[in-house]
């Protein structure tokens, strides 16, 4: 079955030699942009067992209720004890309803977040298959289709509602990230994006690390008194809340991690910015870095926030494509442009060699081979076991915090 993705690499590599060069409008290069997208759809929305999430979203789909009855009861009760927004829940009871079947759901997932990314890449880059290859083997398209279904349907409407502001539809963003917070918690970090609205330069970066620097240093104490003076009760949200803010991470994964989310993406982002000549593309880009440095800060300065960066995480994607391709074209600062796409393709690699022991199995293997419906071959549940491993990982006093 891994013969779909050979297709999917031969075709887009295809795409991208014939048409990434194309600068202006080609009705041709849009027509394989959203042929290769239903490629994508149809890959993740009938594949079987694909991914460690996925595992638990399938087995939480069988206990949900096959009629709309129970529907308001069941939402409160899923919000409240699980901490899952309502409208994952309406997908959940809808497509066990009418269809009784998960990859309904999962369907209907990867659609939206495969038609979103490829919507917004058409309107934010050339390099519409560069894009797409760079997506694929990052694996960032496993991640959203398969281990965050619920905040990959929060991030299509984010997607979309940040494309609104920034092209001058504000109804659009107000329209689309309440939708987007109603399928995952996560998508309330969006509500930043209007805010921020500062100059970037390579001054920027410097007193970014400074303020990551230090907010790492006193977050025992930042988040002490979040949790008492903000958070206060309990529930399931609160502690979801709870158990990633207590996460912290030695001097060497705050280093990792604000390279990783904060220093390469904004010399890779910052890098194309200063080369765009339109000013209209320009100021977008502006917006998107400044926003990007926000998250980049949160991200590194708490360990458990890494998520927090798939809010943006597919434009800085679309900006890492045109970095590569201005490789070609752009030799100033050279060396230090390549040792950034060199470090950034080494950290990729260090997730692909993720280990778990249980199994002898690395995090790639979630993906690989591709197993799919027409095969359901219960080979595939060494990946649950693997997701187990990985989110039961016994808890250490160097990576907790100690809030009191």
């Amino acid at each position: 079955m891994t013969v779909f993705y050979i297709i999917f690499v031969l075709m887009t590599v295809y795409f991208s030699i014939r048409y990434d060069s194309t600068e202006e409008y080609d009705p041709k290069k849009q027509h394989r942009l959203w042929l290769v997208c239903g490629y994508l759809i149809l890959l993740s929305g009938f594949s079987y067992g694909l991914g460690g999430d996925k595992f638990t979203y399938m087995a939480e789909f069988e206990t949900y209720p096959d009629n709309f009855s129970e529907t308001a009861d069941y939402i409160w009760l899923q919000v409240m004890l699980k901490g899952q927004m309502p409208l994952w829940t309406l997908v959940n009871i809808f497509c066990k309803t009418v269809f009784d079947s998960f990859y309904a759901v999962q369907l209907l997932e990867s659609a939206a977040i495969n038609i979103a990314v490829c919507y917004v890449v058409s309107k934010y880059t050339h390099r519409y298959f560069l894009f797409l290859l760079i997506y694929f083997f990052s694996l960032q398209f496993f991640v959203f289709n398969t281990e965050v279904m619920r905040e990959g349907f929060a991030l299509a409407f984010v997607l979309i509602g940040m494309h609104g502001w920034m092209s001058g539809k504000k109804w659009l963003y107000f329209v689309a990230v309440p939708f987007g917070i109603l399928f995952h918690v996560s998508a309330v970090t969006s509500l930043l994006f209007p805010f921020v609205r500062f100059k970037v330069s390579w001054k920027t970066l410097a007193y970014a690390f400074a303020a990551s620097l230090g907010l790492w240093l006193f977050s025992d104490f930042v988040l002490g008194k979040l949790m008492v003076a903000v958070l206060g009760g309990m529930g399931a949200v609160i502690e979801k809340v709870l158990v990633y803010s207590i996460q912290a991470s030695s001097i060497f994964g705050f280093l990792r991690t604000v390279i990783t989310y904060l220093i390469f993406p904004f010399i890779i982002m910052y890098s194309v910015m200063l080369q765009e000549t339109d000013e209209e593309k320009r100021w977008r880009q502006e917006k998107l870095v400044a926003y990007m440095v926000v998250l980049g800060v949160m991200v590194s300065s708490f360990a458990g926030f890494t998520r927090v960066f798939n809010q943006v995480q597919i434009f800085y994607l679309i900006m890492l494509a045109d970095f590569v391709y201005l490789l070609l074209t752009y030799k100033d600062f050279l060396l230090i442009r390549i040792g950034t796409l060199a470090g950034t393709m080494f950290l990729i690699f260090l997730n692909y060699r993720i280990y778990y022991k249980t199994t002898n199995t690395y995090y790639v293997d979630f993906f690989y081979p591709y197993t799919c419906i027409l095969d359901e071959d219960q080979s595939v549940y060494v990946r649950e076991v693997a997701h187990a491993e990985a989110t039961n990982t016994e808890e250490e006093d160097n990576n907790v915090r100690d809030i009191e």
